[in-house]
């Protein structure tokens, strides 16, 4: 049971993460030049999030604690791997250290960019290197958007593809178990006040939890298989 319930805690954790990740980046490609002041500050702040979410997400699937973390891993290798860039563990560990970058070393990612029409093409920091800054890893397109419609195929692709191989989506617990948990969450919370514990403890037992996780996975491949670039660049 404990293996369900963690599994469930990481893809809720991972849609999450996605979610962040898809409106920083649909929010990044809006902004049109000339920038304001504060549209400049948004830039940076949305590219920012868009590549902690993005990293945050897979890390959660490359911890120790989680079993099939090689298998992530190695997946995670071979979709990032690229015509003339071909190595996907360096494309990676560009992906990590460009995020410590930006977020432990305070790189500003919008520093520097061309413009086409009226979109800003920021170009990648390359290369970016880990905190003692004896490594380095060289980006894996000029411009940011490369990189970025890259990763995102990638992500998405590898994701889905492990999720189908390990058969996660499928991992729910029984009516029974679902209904003790629930029960358990709402007498032991502090912010539901007594009326809304007791009507809600008198209709729990009627929710089919096995509806509602069904219904929380296809959210969840929907929000994986959202391609903002195609949906929202034009």
């Amino acid at each position: 049971m404990e293996d369900i319930i963690r599994t469930s805690e990481m893809l809720s954790a991972v849609k999450w993460y996605f979610e962040l990740k898809n409106l920083s980046l649909r929010n990044a490609i809006t902004l049109r030049y000339p920038l304001s002041v504060e549209n400049k500050k948004n830039l940076r702040q949305y590219y920012s999030q868009y590549f902690a979410g993005l990293l945050s997400a897979t890390e959660l699937f490359l911890e120790s604690n989680y079993p099939n973390n090689t298998h992530f891993r190695d997946l995670l290798y071979k979709n990032l791997s690229f015509e003339n860039f071909p190595d996907g563990k360096n494309n990676y560990n560009y992906l990590r250290e460009l995020r410590n970058s930006i977020i432990h070393r305070g790189l500003d990612i919008s520093s520097a960019a061309d413009i086409n029409n009226d979109f800003p093409l920021i170009i990648s920091p390359s290369p970016v290197t880990n905190r003692s800054g004896a490594v380095s890893h060289t980006a894996f397109g000029y411009y940011l958007i490369e990189v970025i419609e890259k990763s995102e195929r990638a992500m998405r692709k590898s994701f889905l593809e492990h999720f189908e191989e390990f058969n996660l989506l499928d991992k729910h617990l029984p009516q029974d178990k679902s209904v003790e948990l629930s029960e358990k969450f709402i007498s032991n919370s502090t912010v539901i006040p007594d009326w809304g514990k007791e009507l809600a403890l008198t209709s729990i037992k009627d929710i089919n939890h096995e509806e509602v996780h069904l219904a929380s996975m296809d959210s969840l491949i929907e929000t994986l298989k959202t391609d903002v670039l195609s949906k929202y660049l034009v």
